[in-house]
């Protein structure tokens, strides 16, 4: 029995109850019996009219929940149908999940492993780099020696060139010197020691010291003059003695005046000649 039978059925009881109380104060009272039956039947006449009514509602109400419960069950059943479709639906998207997953953790994995070797290349890109760097430095380093290898073999062998070809003057000048001085009786393979040149010039400066006159000419080791050699000093005409050569630079000489050898004072411009002088 549902809940609207219920209603009923207590209404019902409690009319009864109702009834059964009026009867009583009915009685107690001595009233009418008859005016109180009639009453009580009109009363009785209308629950039962109000009963019929809401039996009638309640069998309304009854089908009416009967037809929705059955409508319910069929949606529950509909309901239960889809959910064990959304269930084997589940079960494969879960599975569908878990290959996703899956594949997620090798593509991470994978990329994990990418990002390391990445890493490593980018790494060895940098020394790559940085070789790349030093080997077009040292290639730029050696081509910059090259060239300048190449400027100076360039100029080596201009020089050299230039020395061949002064070699060979040298050696034409030699020959041509060597046959003069063979001409005059000069040996040409004495040693410059053995021989003392004919030069002549002009004393430049004069100076005393503790071992006597010492006189500057203008003649040097340019002109063949060697320590130890010895130079005539004259004026004109006039012999005024000799010198011993002491020093010499390139241009000019120093050389002390031999006293027993000496004729006259001897002055600046005064002119030297080495002994082997002619005239």
């Amino acid at each position: 029995m549902n809940l609207l039978g219920k209603i009923l059925t207590g209404a019902i009881a409690i009319a009864a109850i109702m009834l059964l109380i009026v009867s009583m104060m009915v009685y107690s009272t001595h009233k009418n019996w008859k005016t109180t039956a009639d009453k009580l039947k009109n009363q009785l006449s209308e629950a039962q009219n109000q009963n019929q009514k809401l039996q009638s509602r309640y069998n309304s109400l009854d089908s009416r929940l009967k037809a929705e419960v059955e409508a319910a069950q069929q949606d529950v059943r509909k309901l239960e149908s889809e959910r064990v479709q959304l269930i084997a639906q589940g079960s494969i998207l879960q599975k569908q999940l878990d290959g996703l997953l899956k594949e997620q953790r090798m593509n991470n994995a994978a990329v994990a492993s990418t990002q390391a070797n990445n890493e490593e290349l980018t790494k060895e890109v940098a020394n790559l780099r940085m070789a790349l760097r030093e080997n077009q430095q040292k290639r730029d380093e050696a081509f910059a020696t090259t060239i300048k290898a190449t400027d100076q073999l360039h100029q080596a062998k201009g020089r050299l060139d230039a020395l061949v070809e002064r070699n060979g003057q040298l050696t034409q000048e030699v020959a041509m010197k060597s046959s003069l001085l063979r001409e005059n009786g000069f040996d040409p393979t004495a040693t410059p020691g053995e021989v003392v040149p004919r030069v002549r010039g002009l004393v430049s400066a004069l100076r005393r010291d503790a071992s006597g006159q010492m006189i500057e000419v203008t003649v040097g080791a340019d002109d063949g003059l060697r320590k130890g050699h010895t130079i005539e000093i004259f004026r004109g005409q006039r012999y005024l003695g000799r010198a011993e050569i002491i020093r010499t630079e390139p241009d000019r000489a120093v050389g002390r005046v031999i006293r027993k050898f000496q004729q006259g004072p001897i002055q600046e411009n005064d002119h030297v000649a080495t002994k082997l002088r002619v005239g």
